[in-house]
């Protein structure tokens, strides 16, 4: 995994339901957008100040964990969490950690209505992980 990176049972995550019309919209992908901002975003960092766990160590930067996870029923045999405020079904449900979420608005990134605030100890155990990287940025 990554160096200092240790999850707790109580980190903050956002719990966000995706349903027929959000696939078919393909609302799901905008998600994944996160991942190259943030990859673009150490890079551009990078080239400024060299190696970003050097910068880090100095002072220069500070860095945070960044993770989406997701349940799906396909991927299984269990039931959704949640449903729709509409009693609508959702085909997927992922879990946008505190700093994903905060990166997705940062970013215009959208995504459907938050369901839930959860802490990591009650996501299914049996969820995937959509993304798990490292952000960097300036103190």
């Amino acid at each position: 995994m990554y160096p200092g990176y240790q999850p707790k049972p109580d980190d903050v995550f956002y719990a966000v339901g995706y349903t027929t019309r959000d696939i078919s919209d393909n609302t799901h992908f905008h998600l994944h957008r996160i991942s190259d901002r943030v990859r673009m975003e150490n890079e551009n960092l990078w080239r400024q100040l060299g190696p970003l766990v050097h910068a880090m160590q100095s002072g220069k930067v500070k860095r945070e964990f960044v993770e989406v996870l997701s349940v799906d029923p396909f991927l299984g045999n269990y039931e959704m969490p949640y449903t729709g405020p509409h009693k609508e079904i959702f085909l997927s449900i992922e879990y946008l950690s505190d700093a994903a979420f905060r990166l997705c608005r940062e970013y215009g990134i959208r995504h459907p209505a938050v369901i839930e605030k959860v802490k990591r100890a009650d996501i299914p155990g049996n969820h995937g992980i959509t993304l798990r990287t490292v952000h960097y940025s300036r103190i």
